[in-house]
């Protein structure tokens, strides 16, 4: 038996494992009228999911306090906001680098996420901004002079669409 690890051990081995296996529907649920509307009172939220309003209260705390639910946000419409183009930028960077470069992709102007990936690049960034030149800026200017940067390919997004 000394291959099994104790209980303790597989516990802190998998923490996200007894997350997931404690959300159930009425929790999807919670999340899913949030995602339409974020300012639901905790009235309306219980009353849409069919639960008590102390039921509702207590699983959005459990799910806040458990990282399923990390924060509530706004969403904008960015052409309205100032950003008339977005674009994906992908990125191809030196491997022992990608550490130390998500705090400075997420300083440069308009960067919304960066997202590590696998395939042919190594980072896929999504870039707001008001216009080219400031477009051009940040690629070429910014991102391009950073020394892990090894290349970079941009594509414009042309509409967006949000499930």
């Amino acid at each position: 038996m000394a291959d099994r690890p104790d209980e303790g051990q597989q516990e802190a081995a998998s923490p996200r494992r007894s997350v997931e296996a404690s959300i159930d529907e009425v929790d999807r649920r919670l999340i899913s009228f949030l995602r339409e509307d974020g300012r639901l009172s905790v009235n309306e939220l219980a009353g849409r999911a069919n639960v008590s309003r102390a039921n509702a209260y207590q699983r959005l705390g459990r799910l806040r306090a458990s990282g399923v639910i990390r924060r509530f946000t706004v969403e904008v419409d960015h052409k309205l906001l100032g950003d008339a183009i977005t674009a994906l930028v992908l990125v191809d960077i030196d491997q022992h680098a990608w550490r130390d470069l998500t705090a400075r992709f997420l300083s440069l102007p308009g960067v919304e996420y960066v997202g590590f990936t696998a395939g042919t690049f190594d980072v896929v960034l999504l870039v707001r901004a008001a216009d080219m030149e400031t477009l051009r800026d940040v690629v070429l200017e910014q991102l391009q002079a950073m020394p892990e940067v090894r290349s970079t390919q941009t594509s414009f997004v042309l509409e967006e669409v949000r499930g």
